[in-house]
């Protein structure tokens, strides 16, 4: 979990235009687009799987561990917009914030469950 939240951080940080058009999308109400709603039962049932194979904590539900690993790795894919940074500074923060996500996500959902 924690890799995967650092590559969907890393993915919103490069392409930031996708991650304004997912904002503008959520702004339009729940999803009826068949490829969304397809796209996060197969990904609640793979973590389910993980659940079931002892590798996540079946405590959760995993919905509820999609959304939050989701959160968590977009956090800061907009930019530190409370702090202002020429462009080194920028990519260090975001290094920096990137390795927060990936601790945050490994304490929340540690390998073994």
């Amino acid at each position: 979990m924690p890799g995967y939240a650092g590559r969907v951080h890393d993915y919103f940080v490069a392409n930031p235009d996708n991650r304004r058009l997912m904002q503008w999308g959520a702004l339009e109400g729940p999803a009826d687009d068949d490829t969304v709603v397809e796209t996060a039962r197969r990904k609640t049932a793979i973590l389910r799987r993980a659940q079931e194979d002892g590798l996540l904590d079946p405590s959760w539900d995993p919905l509820d561990i999609l959304v939050f690993v989701n959160q968590l790795a977009t956090a800061w894919a907009d930019g530190p917009r409370s702090v202002a940074l020429d462009d080194a500074a920028r990519e260090a923060f975001l290094v920096d914030r990137r390795a927060a996500i990936v601790a945050a996500v490994g304490r929340l959902f540690p390998a073994g469950g």
